[in-house]
């Protein structure tokens, strides 16, 4: 089994242009032993969301559960 997660990344209204760096994105949650599955990029407005593109990523539950162990032994609320 796995666990997801969706991270939005906002783009400028104006230009189109991500306000995030999407490779730093990348880097940090691939870091963290993330797995990038999916990215989506909608090509029409979200409202107030405005225009946004999601990253899909996922770890086995497994991993998943270590990480949640290691964070609240640290003192870290999760």
């Amino acid at each position: 089994m796995y666990k997801y997660k969706i991270v939005e990344v906002k783009h400028s209204i104006w230009t189109g242009k991500p306000k995030e760096n999407i490779m730093d994105i990348l880097d940090n949650y691939s870091e963290n032993g993330w797995r990038l599955v999916q990215i989506i990029r909608p090509n029409y407005y979200t409202g107030r969301r405005g225009y946004v593109t999601e990253m899909v990523f996922e770890k086995t539950m497994e991993d998943y559960r270590k990480d949640r162990r290691s964070y609240r032994d640290m003192g870290e609320l999760v």
